[in-house]
């Protein structure tokens, strides 16, 4: 069998079963037959065991706070808590010193860490994005950085550009991509064959880029 955790429901008819990375949550009716539902759940074991491994073989979120680490542009940073009044970045040695008082402060760390990612994709997007935008005869109207839960970047018609400040834990050649993909859309809005030739002329590797993604997005993303 396996362990579970049973939650009973006056309101629900039938049994449900959710696997997350942490525990297995059965809930069923508040009279269920504590034998049929032992059976039952006896039937479910190869289902339960095979989600738990899906889960495992998946890419999780990262969890700073607990594992003291963070993606910066692809490379794992120790996270270290100092006295110092703001966050420090050490690229050489791989370093985010972070104030003490953040230790405790379940929210105000995670909004450092925020801050951090924001101002590394700043940087990187003042490096490039004038150089790529002239190649690809783009006119940006306005650049916006803001924490996306299921988008990268953005275009609109007005040709204002915004960007997911996750980005800024992938490696530089996958947010390379990202800029592109969203240059293009200054072209065309649609994700039509002449969006995807025009994004090919300026990222021959897109499709590589776009499997990256779809397989390591998730680890990208912020507890």
């Amino acid at each position: 069998m396996f362990d579970y955790q049973l939650k009973l429901s006056k309101r629900r008819k039938t049994v449900a079963i959710k696997v997350t990375p942490d525990q297995v949550v059965v809930t069923a009716p508040y009279n269920v037959c504590e034998v049929a539902l032992e059976n039952w759940l006896k039937s479910k074991k190869d289902w339960v065991h095979a989600q738990r491994n899906k889960l495992e073989l998946s890419p999780s979120i990262q969890k700073p706070l607990h594992t003291r680490s963070l993606l910066v542009f692809g490379s794992v940073y120790k996270i270290e808590f100092s006295d110092i009044i703001k966050p420090v970045l050490e690229h050489e040695s791989h370093l985010v010193y972070l104030p003490e008082e953040l230790r405790q402060d379940r929210h105000e760390f995670r909004r450092a860490i925020i801050e951090i990612l924001t101002d590394l994709l700043c940087s990187y997007l003042e490096l490039c994005l004038e150089r790529l935008s002239e190649q690809m005869n783009c006119h940006i109207s306005a650049v916006k950085i803001r924490e996306y839960k299921s988008r990268w970047g953005s275009c609109s018609s007005k040709q204002a550009l915004t960007f997911n400040s996750l980005l800024a834990g992938a490696p530089k050649h996958m947010i390379d991509y990202v800029i592109v993909h969203e240059l293009a859309h200054c072209h065309v809005l649609a994700h039509n064959k002449l969006f995807w030739e025009l994004v090919e002329k300026h990222y021959q590797d897109y499709k590589s880029a776009r499997i990256w993604f779809n397989k390591n997005g998730k680890k990208l993303m912020i507890e």
